[in-house]
């Protein structure tokens, strides 16, 4: 069997203009992870990112990583099949919509972005509502759509590279989510609840033939948790 190690980003500038880099512990928590795949040993025989600044750059730690040590490493390949959907495009369109059937929650958007309890608040209702199409907003990504476009990309990687081969993709919680829903046959809420367990440089093993896939690993994050520092487990 092939196995596709799904590797999420690094923490992202939450609250800052530019949300797409990396944070400084962002970059941190990439460059462990990269130390802790070249000391255990693994190469791939692909790597992959979506088309994100904080994907790419957490791909770029680990190739500079194993290339500053003299360790193969392919030059990575660029799909936006691993792209995060479009949550700021989402969120501009539905909180009107939310902030009509319930007024109270303008507490909690006065918090945001400086509480991250009062956003989880919000968006987890709001993600929920995306999710299940029942909302009058056009002109937004629909969630089945993205889904279509995660599993399509995935099962070409599968079948571009076919048996005993060790992949590399990096990419977020969203794509992780709909890959593990599609490997162990989820519903949309399901998938949703698993997003938001997804941490940061988390890896996601999911094993693979010419007829089934099958989740081997979930949310690992051994290479933050051997630095013996809680502060570098984040979830966003």
């Amino acid at each position: 069997m092939s196995e596709i190690y799904f590797i999420r980003h690094g923490q992202a500038s939450f609250g800052e203009e530019n949300y797409d880099r990396l944070s400084a512990l962002g970059v941190r928590q990439a460059k462990y992870l990269a130390k802790h795949l070249a000391k255990t040993g693994k190469s791939f025989d692909a790597v992959y990112h979506g088309e994100m600044e904080r994907q790419q750059n957490t791909a770029r730690e680990f190739i500079n990583h194993y290339t500053s040590k003299g360790l193969a490493v392919v030059p990575p390949i660029v799909s936006e099949a691993f792209n995060e959907y479009d949550s700021f495009t989402v969120w501009h369109a539905l909180i009107p919509e939310m902030l009509a059937d319930d007024p109270t929650i303008a507490k909690d958007l006065e918090k945001i972005p400086a509480d991250q309890s009062a956003f989880q608040r919000i968006f987890a209702p709001l993600m929920t509502r995306w999710i299940s199409g029942k909302y009058k907003a056009g002109g937004i990504p629909r969630w089945d759509e993205f889904a279509l476009r995660v599993n399509q990309g995935v099962a070409e990687v599968m079948n571009r590279h076919g048996a005993n081969k060790r992949l590399a993709v990096f990419t977020s919680g969203g794509p992780i989510s709909v890959t593990v829903q599609n490997a162990l046959g989820l519903s949309d809420e399901k998938a949703l609840e698993i997003s938001w367990q997804i941490l940061n440089t988390s890896i996601t093993r999911i094993k693979y033939n010419s007829h089934s896939m099958m989740l081997a690993g979930f949310n690992e994050v051994t290479h933050l948790e051997l630095e013996g520092d809680e502060g570098l487990i984040t979830y966003r």
